[in-house]
């Protein structure tokens, strides 16, 4: 399921003439989501490396916080494209890495390490 959201949020980023609020919805998705970001102090990275901020540990407590931090981040932004190529790569990055989970998880069976 995550993968098929994944791809969904690359195809809107493709667009270079995207809106503000498609990049919010798409931020907070990724935010919200456990399976991208098991931890709370995993999103600080992603933050950092996409709107190079440091947020604040409080904010960092609650991921509802951080949603409406980077909701306001992206709403004060005049230029939106840097943000959204950012947004692009790591969306992309995500894809190859659930592929490979994937792949791992799915291309392996039980006996294969017995025959051989």
């Amino acid at each position: 399921m995550m993968y098929n959201n994944l791809v969904l949020y690359r195809n809107e980023l493709k667009n270079k003439s995207i809106k503000k609020y498609k990049v919010i919805g798409i931020t907070a998705e990724l935010i919200l989501s456990k399976k991208t970001f098991r931890k709370n102090a995993d999103i600080e990275k992603f933050i950092w490396d996409i709107f190079n901020e440091k947020l604040k540990q409080y904010v960092l407590r609650s991921r509802t916080m951080i949603v409406a931090k980077t909701s306001r981040l992206v709403e004060d932004i005049d230029n939106i494209n840097d943000v959204r190529k950012k947004l692009y790569i790591f969306v992309c990055n995500e894809i190859e890495k659930t592929k490979k989970l994937d792949e791992n998880i799915n291309g392996r069976n039980e006996f294969d390490g017995w025959i051989e």
